[in-house]
């Protein structure tokens, strides 16, 4: 919107902190523009090259440039590019999509279950469901556990039952037969 500051530049992937090896790229970004992108009006301030870097060096300012797009242009970036949005000091709002694919065995880095609750999930295609997170990336990563007293429930479930339906075939370990 008009007048917001610029974000502090960062790493998307700092999500997950120092636990995954620097040669595991764990994030593919997209950001969508539904408006033309300007400096004037915030456009993400990207360092190229920066997913390259050891994670303490820090972008000088003239290594910083602006994704300045079209309206229905796309920005597509890695988890490990520095970047953030920039000022908007127009008197314009600047309008886009920001669409992460992370590897389907990382926490996420919102919770969806939170944000799109079973209630709601429920209602979803699969496919849809599982790229919310309501599925298991291996044999322990994605699971729930019910909410019933201690021995009257599955310790760990697949996150499909909290929808009411068990994972489709192949969903079990994170594999789907195609």
């Amino acid at each position: 919107m008009p007048g917001q500051p610029k974000q502090p530049l960062h790493r998307d992937r700092q999500a997950w902190g120092d636990h995954l090896p620097r040669d595991l790229e764990p994030q593919l970004n997209c950001i969508w523009a539904l408006t033309a992108f300007t400096k004037e009006n915030g456009a993400t301030q990207v360092v190229p090259g920066s997913h390259t870097w050891e994670y303490s060096r820090r972008a000088n300012e003239d290594e910083i440039t602006y994704a300045e797009m079209p309206r229905g242009s796309v920005l597509i970036y890695s988890g490990s590019v520095i970047h953030s949005d920039g000022e908007n000091s127009s008197d314009m709002e600047r309008v886009g999509i920001n669409i992460t694919y992370s590897l389907g065995w990382l926490r996420q880095e919102e919770n969806q279950f939170l944000s799109c609750p079973p209630d709601v999930a429920r209602n979803l295609q699969p496919e849809l469901q599982e790229l919310l997170g309501y599925t298991m990336g291996s044999a322990a990563c994605g699971y729930y556990s019910q909410l019933l007293p201690p021995g009257e429930a599955k310790e760990f479930c697949p996150p499909e039952y909290s929808l009411g339906r068990a994972p489709r075939a192949g969903m079990e370990m994170g594999i789907v037969d195609q």
